[in-house]
């Protein structure tokens, strides 16, 4: 597609989302006319599985785009026609059909690993996703994928590796990957202690899986605002560490936590810090007669009279909650806890 700048840009400007994706793969001229015009979209997937690489798309009118890439011409099985195009150099033969709001195409290539991440290079000079979701279960070296500067251009990244890596790519997940606002990541399989990383865990909303990794200097170097931590090996005496911080550090941003703890002990959590109970906190604000509701991630209920409540110099309270193997620290603000008025009996009849 070599047209005329001036007509190439006029054409783009009234593109919707797939048509602008056909215009890029066309040409790298069409791709830097395209890449002026950004379009956002809901979300874009990528699984790299075992055998093949699946790429899922949703557009904000919703229609979707499937998008499966495989190294075997068995992909293509029954295709009545196909299309052939190249893109960097790769060859890339697909078949292609529209079901009702949904592209479904089935691409052969030698290489569906490289291609499935250029095309997603291209997706990310096209499209604005508000989610981008990387899974990653065929064991591979990640590193193309953490030197890849898209990823921290993104309001929320999910990225999931389902296979051991080492320890040099641990060091750079942490170095590179700094989405502009919220993270969820599981490297599954990684144990390791010892690691020696020191670089801050920073996203707005950082939410990890798989914590076996993560130690007492990980969890007071996180800078976050909600944290979610699930299956971590911490102990009573590093949630312990973690509210001290809190209490010492009059600047922190810190709001919600949200930490899997086994055989968590909410008065070893609190060994040595001083706390108030429900009652005491409602007194001293003038709240007595009013209704609390405590909320963390999933919108979980619980009465404030469960939990134990810190006062920070500044004033701030926290509220400190352990159940289930489950530990909730939840910072007051504006919002959290929702505060209303006990409705009286007349009012309810009314």
């Amino acid at each position: 597609m070599d047209f005329d700048y001036v007509v190439m840009r006029e054409t783009v400007k009234y593109a919707d989302e797939w048509q602008m994706l056909q215009q890029s793969l066309a040409s790298k001229r069409s791709r830097i006319v395209v890449r002026n015009f950004k379009k956002p979209i809901t979300f874009l997937w990528v699984n790299f599985q075992e055998k093949d690489c699946v790429i899922n798309v949703r557009f904000l009118n919703g229609s979707e785009v499937y998008w499966r890439i495989k190294s075997s011409r068995d992909v293509l099985k029954n295709a009545e026609t196909t299309d052939i195009f190249e893109l960097d150099g790769l060859r890339i033969e697909s078949k292609r059909s529209q079901k009702r709001e949904k592209y479904v195409i089935y691409s052969y290539c030698e290489n569906d690993l490289v291609v499935c991440q250029r095309l997603v290079e291209v997706m990310l000079d096209v499209w604005i996703p508000k989610k981008l979701n990387y899974y990653i279960s065929r064991v591979q070296d990640i590193t193309h994928l953490l030197n890849f500067e898209k990823l921290n251009q993104m309001d929320h990244l999910t990225f999931i590796v389902y296979f051991p890596i080492s320890d040099r790519e641990f060091h750079l997940f942490r170095e590179k990957i700094h989405p502009k606002n919220g993270i969820c990541f599981n490297l599954d399989h990684y144990q390791n202690l010892n690691h020696g990383c020191r670089i801050p865990l920073d996203c707005q909303k950082l939410e990890i899986c798989f914590s076996g990794w993560l130690n007492r200097e990980d969890l007071l170097n996180i800078k976050s605002k909600s944290v979610f931590l699930k299956k971590t090996v911490l102990k009573n005496e590093d949630l312990n560490a973690l509210l001290n911080k809190w209490l010492e550090e009059e600047g922190s941003k810190l709001e919600t936590v949200k930490i899997h703890i086994s055989d968590g002990d909410l008065n070893e959590i609190l060994n040595g810090i001083g706390s108030k109970d429900f009652e005491e906190i409602k007194k001293e604000r003038k709240l007595i007669n009013k209704v609390f509701e405590f909320l963390d991630f999933e919108e979980y209920e619980f009465k404030g009279y469960e939990g134990r409540h810190l006062v920070r110099n500044d004033g701030k309270i926290a509220t400190a909650h352990l159940k289930s193997d489950i530990f909730r620290l939840i910072v007051w603000n504006e919002s959290n806890p929702v505060i209303t008025d006990v409705k009286s009996i007349s009012t309810e009849m009314e």
